[in-house]
């Protein structure tokens, strides 16, 4: 490693592997940090969907956009197949208490002019042949995207090394290093100090302690995820389906929910998810463990819905720290001490990487972007 650069990216993930690419690509020497290796965290562990129906309305919902319309172009701007691919989706209503808030959320989408749908009865049933009847009260369907993580991630740093991007897995980052009121590097575990002009943050669930180190209380929190994967089989479902009770209770802090989430992977596999639970809820010993009690949980959530899946085995289960912040906004833009700049909590993180990825850089060379971040750092405040 060089003495200083002219940017340290720390985590690599969606975020961190955008924000070091498009960085590298704009010229700027860059360092990416990563504690475990690439698309080891959260970003290994999601569906690589391209979310749009749940974007927040506003500048979140702008940003998601544009951050789907830029991902339509990444293969073709990282000269690779990403697995970028067309995969609608279907947000149901499973019971009555759901109807008002999926209604909300279609309505607001639909008057912003996205080419979203409602569908019920006869209609549901067409979208999803395989959804048991009756199970689904009505749903909000588009026609979003998803790409395969690992091969995004993946590309993004290879890309990013042919414009002089340094990458070192295994560096673990244990604090920020302030000098003069200015972030000027980190300290790694070793010992080691790195210095550079700017240090982005994009560390997911470890954003908060890491800028703790920098006297800053930065809202990013997160919750035990777990998600299964079966055998492949033939294709099997149209649509990735998802709970509307997701939205209202996938991070709930106090008590563990599962809702469903499924899919079916480019490679035929069905992947199962959500169930999540308080990270103060479990024992030490088992953060890093999947549960017998979510696996009986998914079970039975998916054969209720799908019943047919029933004699398929699944394979294994993974967990991870899943970030979400208290208002569901990212931490995203300069943060109160110069030189230091976050990307972290975002609710969806394909749909936006490369735009972050983009935005970010153009913060580092211009010291300015098109978009009005103050909104997204205004939760942060001094310890």
């Amino acid at each position: 490693m060089r003495n200083k650069y002219g940017a340290i990216v720390i985590g690599g993930g969606y975020f961190g592997c955008a924000c070091s690419y498009f960085l590298a690509k704009a010229g700027v020497p860059t360092l990416l940090l990563e504690e475990k290796e690439i698309s080891r965290g959260a970003s290994g562990a999601n569906f690589g969907n391209v979310q749009v129906q749940d974007a927040s309305m506003g500048q979140s919902y702008e940003l998601t956009l544009a951050g789907f319309a830029r991902m339509k172009t990444m293969t073709e701007e990282l000269g690779c197949d990403i697995g970028y691919q067309s995969y609608p989706s279907l947000i149901g209503a499973e019971s009555e208490e759901h109807l008002p808030e999926l209604e909300r959320l279609f309505q607001e989408k639909k008057e912003a002019g996205l080419d979203v749908y409602w569908l019920e009865g006869d209609a549901l049933q067409e979208a999803e042949p395989n959804l048991a009847p009756g199970t689904v009260l009505a749903a909000s369907y588009f026609e979003q995207g998803r790409v395969y993580p690992f091969h995004y991630q993946y590309a993004l740093v290879r890309q990013g090394r042919r414009y002089g991007l340094e990458v070192r897995e295994f560096s673990t980052v244990s604090s920020l290093l302030v000098e003069g009121g200015i972030c000027t590097g980190v300290m790694l575990a070793d010992g080691t100090t790195v210095r550079a002009e700017h240090v982005i943050v994009t560390s997911g669930a470890g954003t908060r302690p890491l800028c703790a180190t920098a006297g800053l209380d930065v809202p990013v929190y997160s919750v035990k995820a777990e998600a299964f994967v079966t055998e492949a089989i033939q294709p099997f479902l149209k649509t990735y389906y998802s709970s509307a009770a997701f939205f209202a209770e996938a991070h709930n802090p106090e008590k563990a929910v599962t809702s469903l989430c499924i899919g079916q992977s480019h490679y035929g596999n069905i992947l199962l998810a959500e169930t999540t639970k308080p990270h103060t809820a479990v024992d030490e010993a088992g953060q890093d463990c999947t549960s017998m009690e979510h696996c009986r949980n998914i079970r039975e959530k998916v054969l209720h819905f799908f019943p047919a899946l029933e004699p398929v085995s699944i394979l294994r289960g993974w967990v991870t720290a899943s970030p979400y912040t208290p208002n569901n906004e990212p931490i995203f833009g300069k943060a109160p001490v110069p030189g230091l700049i976050l990307a972290a909590g975002f609710k969806s993180s394909a749909v936006v990487s490369a735009v972050v990825g983009e935005t970010v850089a153009e913060l580092v060379t211009r010291d300015t972007c098109a978009w009005d971040l103050d909104q997204y750092t205004a939760a942060i405040r001094p310890l």
